[in-house]
């Protein structure tokens, strides 16, 4: 039985990662970068006629090579003429925070591993090691049984992000936007 993705529960590890994190990491590289594997889904799950849906960016070494590289063009193109958009006030800041340096880097590739290895412990199909082998790596998945599995990490991002919000709104309602997408 396929799952289909639960993709925006990814945004609330970057969350996490950005708040907890010693490190000055780009937090609009770390969101789009906890997304970008789930891109392929769609396009991989029609062309193999609903068989598989997870491929090339939902394994190690695409995700730190094609899905990094997504990643960063995403964050330096995409990411602050959208957000911008919809938070006018933020587009300095946005373009500032959005140019490929050494930080927007790292942190996409951390968005993306991030991504590849949560998916791992609890999806039915793990391409790990493609292109080398489409077989499923499934020696992570929680108790052995990826219906519990999902069902347990997705509840688990779920509260996270309850609890992301009810703190973000805590802190104040001004700015809460700009807190949760820009940093």
């Amino acid at each position: 039985m396929m799952l289909m993705p639960a993709t925006p529960l990814h945004y609330f590890p970057a969350y996490i990662i950005h708040k907890m994190s010693r490190f000055n990491l780009n937090f609009p590289a770390l969101i789009v970068g906890s997304i970008v594997p789930d891109l392929e889904v769609p396009m991989i799950f029609l062309i193999s006629g609903g068989e598989i849906d997870r491929l090339i960016l939902h394994s190690i070494l695409g995700s730190i090579t094609l899905g990094l590289l997504i990643s960063i063009f995403i964050s330096f193109l995409l990411y602050p003429r959208f957000v911008g958009y919809v938070l006018p006030y933020c587009r300095e800041e946005l373009k500032s925070k959005c140019t490929i340096s050494e930080s927007l880097i790292i942190s996409g590739l951390i968005g993306v591993l991030g991504h590849v290895l949560l998916d791992a412990f609890h999806h039915e199909y793990n391409p790990l090691i493609y292109p080398f082998s489409a077989e499923s790596i499934n020696d992570f998945v929680l108790f052995g049984d990826y219906l519990l599995a999902s069902n347990l990490v997705n509840s688990l991002l779920v509260i996270f992000g309850l609890m992301m919000i009810f703190r973000e709104i805590r802190v104040g309602r001004d700015g809460f936007w700009k807190r949760i997408l820009v940093g």
